[in-house]
């Protein structure tokens, strides 16, 4: 889903400012959709551009004028439509899948730093998912069940990454003596 569709489904959800809809991706959306910054601001320009998002402006004592934006009739058919159209395809892209593709040409030392981290990553991960969990009382089934999905493909990994760590690191190990290059 693009970041248009993205920003209409929080606005869904409640009126916000970008740096709102920012938190929101970061916080709630953060373990399935990555979405930088700077592209939200760009989206919410189109979307008022094409009457799919108002804003209001409000005053903040010794801030600048915040604009919070609000989905449009139109909007919300829009993003239902989309919502509708798109297919459940998932798209997993991984700086640590990479690096673990080609572990067997990393020095040891470095494989062992990127499997901690990663597994302090998942476990930070773990944690954020769990507190929402906990302390979101109005959570749709939907969002409950993204929840839950979450969590469950992260407590699966991080359980991956202890049985495998070590066992990982002599087979790596044995492979570069066996002088294995491919």
């Amino acid at each position: 889903m693009d970041i248009n569709n993205l920003c209409l489904g929080a606005l869904c959800l409640n009126d916000a400012s970008g740096y709102e809809i920012k938190k929101m991706f970061e916080d709630s959306f953060s373990h399935f959709q990555a979405v930088s910054f700077g592209s939200i601001y760009p989206a919410l320009a189109r979307l008022s551009e094409q009457g799919l998002v108002s804003f209001r402006e409000e005053t903040q004592e010794k801030r600048p004028t915040k604009k919070v934006f609000s989905i449009t009739p139109e909007g919300r058919q829009h993003f239902f439509d989309n919502l509708v159209a798109t297919e459940p395809a998932e798209q997993y892209r991984s700086d640590f899948m990479v690096l673990m593709m080609f572990a067997h040409l990393l020095p040891a030392e470095r494989l062992e730093q990127v499997l901690q981290s990663q597994s302090k990553h998942v476990e930070a991960e773990l944690e954020i998912l769990t507190g929402i969990s906990s302390q979101c009382c109005e959570l749709t089934p939907g969002m409950r069940f993204t929840l839950e999905y979450g969590i469950a493909a992260n407590t699966a990994v991080l359980e991956l990454l202890k049985q495998r760590h070590r066992p990982l690191l002599k087979e790596i190990e044995q492979h570069k003596q066996q002088g294995n290059k491919r």
